[in-house]
């Protein structure tokens, strides 16, 4: 999933001026004969060994010892989204910057890093520095709400993007303007704005190409769908499930409202069919035996004999339908099937909690998103309860400090095999993944820990999801890295819900 709060930028602006003959003679001096490793290190990951681009990386990292090896390394690390060697090689960097021209942007680039890595009182101390030097551009004025926002001081924050946008005295690109809109709807979307911030989420995010948009609507160009936007004559439709899994999972409830509109639709899993790995097992099952039409390949439209077809993107669904919060829940839409619930039946008579900690540390965001294991664990092991671990990859290797968690990644070879886990469960508790929605949608108690950096679902007054109706609790993070307050929080709402619920 992307966050809602990242308008850093699209791509990180190392010195690397061409035309400077100097510095590509110090750069190839530098790097041993080689001008940028960065092509050779993308070349190796896109071939699926990102282990292999790492450990090339790390020992070009052990032999530097001057600016721009060090520059070059940061530039490796953070196209590999290994943020933290990204952080720590630029810091090495700046240290030896040859110039003030090279030192400005490596300051930049830590202030990018700093937010990637969730210590945004670091990157203000070089926006400060920016701001004083007078090279407060539009650029640092975007950067400074990033990390005001990540401070968890958003009225800061949303006044920044608001002035910067209206102030006809500083020439914004286009560019820059669809971030600060795109931006602007997470703060809409706290102040309950639904319409106004789903809006500026979604519309402008796609401009910025996110969620994979450009080359659906690149797809249907040759095919000759119409693109549906919520006109009433669309009576054949086909929806694209963009985004990651726990986007169609999500989404996938909006099933409903189109049939009751008259609408036939059809799920079309369009990210999946666009990848080189299917890192989606189960979710067509899922869909499909809750009832959803499922089409996995567009040729198959021909064979159901559609005409007059449109297509339109899952995301912007509720826009399109014009749902307000009162529209998103209407009980549970998505259950695992007799076989695998009875598959996953557990013993014992003790409350049955699932836990999940982290996503996939190749998220962009997860260093904002994962709280500690050990936190979790202190907060919960008095507790009369069998405790599950829902966690896959990631994140395993810390199962064997804490005995109380039963692991059975071993035998969670599906997304139906995870969900039926969750049915039988009486609680989940969760960071912000897929898991959350995979559990919400079948009307589970969830309690979700959110982040500051918070994805658009969580963006709300109060601390029950419009999205999920009552089943789900939302703790929300108050200081970045640190979870303690959401921790007690989470104590005192978990002896609620076992008196409620026992």
């Amino acid at each position: 999933m992307n966050s809602a709060s990242d308008f850093s930028k699209t791509s990180f602006p190392f010195p690397t001026n061409k035309n400077n003959k100097n510095y590509i003679g110090q750069q190839n001096e530098a790097n041993m004969s080689i001008s940028d490793l960065e092509p050779f290190i993308t070349i190796i990951d896109k071939l699926g060994e990102p282990k292999l681009a790492a450990d090339v990386v790390r020992a070009f990292e052990k032999n530097s010892n001057t600016f721009f090896q060090y520059e070059n390394v940061s530039k490796c690390y953070f196209k590999l989204k290994l943020w933290h060697e990204a952080m720590v090689t630029a810091e090495k960097a700046i240290v030896l910057s040859p110039s003030q021209e090279f030192t400005t942007v490596m300051r930049s680039n830590l202030i990018n890093i700093y937010n990637r890595c969730n210590y945004p009182e670091k990157a203000m101390t070089y926006i400060e520095i920016q701001e004083n030097l007078k090279n407060d551009s539009a650029s640092t004025a975007l950067d400074k709400a990033y990390s005001l926002y990540l401070l968890e001081r958003k009225p800061e924050a949303q006044a920044i993007l608001e002035s910067t946008l209206n102030n006809n005295s500083i020439e914004l690109d286009e560019e820059t303007k669809i971030k600060i809109r795109f931006n602007l709807g997470t703060y809409y979307l706290y102040q309950d704005r639904f319409q106004e911030g789903l809006r500026n989420f979604m519309l402008e995010g796609a401009k910025m190409k996110l969620w994979q948009a450009e080359s659906l609507q690149e797809k249907n160009r040759k095919l000759g769908f119409t693109f549906w936007e919520g006109s009433k004559d669309c009576k054949n439709l086909i929806v694209y499930g963009e985004a990651g899994i726990g986007d169609e999972i999500i989404n996938c409830r909006f099933m409903k409202h189109l049939k009751d509109r008259g609408i036939n639709a059809y799920w079309f899993t369009a990210t999946q069919s666009d990848r080189d790995k299917n890192d989606r097992v189960g979710l067509t099952q899922i869909l499909k035996k809750n009832g959803i039409p499922v089409i996995e390949d567009l040729a198959e439209v021909k064979n159901l004999g559609l005409t007059n077809v449109y297509w339109t993107l899952s995301m912007r669904l509720p826009i399109y339908l014009n749902c307000e919060y009162k529209d998103l829940w209407y009980g549970p839409y998505l259950q695992p099937c007799k076989e695998f619930k009875k598959k996953w039946k557990l013993k014992g008579k003790k409350f049955k909690i699932g836990v999940r900690w982290r996503g996939s540390k190749h998220y962009e965001h997860d260093l904002h998103r994962s709280y500690p294991l050990n936190q979790l664990y202190n907060t919960v092991k008095d507790l009369d309860a069998d405790f599950y671990s829902l966690q896959k990859d990631d994140g395993i290797e810390e199962l064997p400090d804490f005995p109380g968690i039963i692991n059975v990644e071993d035998r969670l070879e599906t997304l139906e095999d995870t969900m039926a886990l969750i049915s039988n469960l009486d609680l989940v508790i969760t960071s912000c993944t897929s898991i959350a929605h995979l559990a919400a949608s079948q009307g589970k108690e969830v309690i979700v820990m959110v982040p500051i950096s918070a994805y658009y679902l969580w963006c709300q007054v109060g601390n029950k999801s419009h999205w999920y109706g009552d089943n789900v609790t939302l703790i929300k993070q108050t200081s970045p890295r640190i979870w303690d307050s959401a921790f007690k929080q989470l104590k005192s709402e978990l002896n609620g819900i076992l008196l409620r619920l026992k």
